[in-house]
């Protein structure tokens, strides 16, 4: 939108060039300076740049709706139907060679011979046929003026107008500035959510505490005395998941409990 509303405005290829550039830069600093920099100058310009893309958007809806405007106007039915009335009206007018109504009645009136008389009639009574298609040519034309007017206006607008007992130019102004704002904000937004840098837990939450270590002569011997684990070779290797040796280490932990020190060791 800005790029179009920023080429309607222009009028060489190097003026509109111009102007597309630069409005597309000022609707970039309108999504991105939010989220590049928090410094108040920043916040000052990132205004001045939704301020100015939103008079580019609303360029773009004035000229999109002069355009609609325009295509109602001439794929109304009505107007379509009074065109075509136009262009019979005037080939049948291209088509009829007779002077001017006044002209043909003063010449009669001074014909003398039957004959003259008689072509002079015929040529009145197309010259007659002539001044009436003027006037419907004219009343055709005037039709199809007010169509293409009554087309040009949106029916939104138009009922919106009505509803609110404003004129449809203050409504147009509003939606339009509502949308342009509406359309900055959420780009702004989107592109502050996709640079944001993601922020790290915050400082002095305690970390969950680590469960003390178990010593795991004390589980076997719980496990042991449950019934859980057999006091052989196998049956503590399966239950502590460990090598053959240390599976011989613990059962003589468990066979003398004096000697604790060496399930601290498989901890370890």
């Amino acid at each position: 939108m800005t790029g179009v509303a920023a080429w309607d405005r222009g009028g060489t290829a190097v003026d509109r060039a111009l102007l597309v550039t630069m409005a597309v830069t000022i609707c970039a600093g309108a999504h991105l300076l939010p989220a590049l920099s928090r410094r108040s100058v920043a916040w000052l310009l990132w205004i001045a740049c939704l301020l100015a893309t939103v008079y580019g958007h609303l360029t773009f809806f004035t000229h999109a709706g002069l355009r609609a405007g325009e295509v109602r106007a001439q794929q109304s039915v009505q107007v379509a139907d009074v065109s075509r009335q136009i262009e019979t009206m005037r080939e049948a007018l291209a088509g009829i060679k007779a002077r001017p109504v006044a002209t043909v009645a003063v010449e009669i009136s001074r014909a003398r011979t039957e004959r003259r008389i008689e072509a002079l009639q015929e040529e009145l009574t197309e010259a007659k046929r002539a001044a009436r298609l003027r006037d419907e040519l004219v009343g055709a034309t005037a039709a199809v003026t007010n169509g293409r007017a009554a087309g040009v206006g949106d029916p939104v607008m138009s009922r919106l107008a009505v509803v609110t007992g404003s004129n449809e130019a203050s409504i147009a102004l509003a939606v339009g500035i509502g949308f342009a704002i509406l359309i900055e904000l959420t780009g702004a937004f989107l592109w502050y959510e996709a640079l944001r840098t993601p922020t790290s837990p915050a400082q002095g939450v305690a970390e969950p505490a680590t469960p003390a270590t178990v010593d795991p002569l004390d589980s076997l011997k719980d496990a042991v005395e449950a019934g859980l684990c057999k006091p052989t070779v196998a049956s503590i290797r399966v239950f502590l998941g460990c090598g053959q040796g240390r599976a011989i280490e613990m059962r003589r932990a468990l066979m003398m409990p004096e000697r604790t020190n060496l399930g601290q060791s498989f901890a370890r």
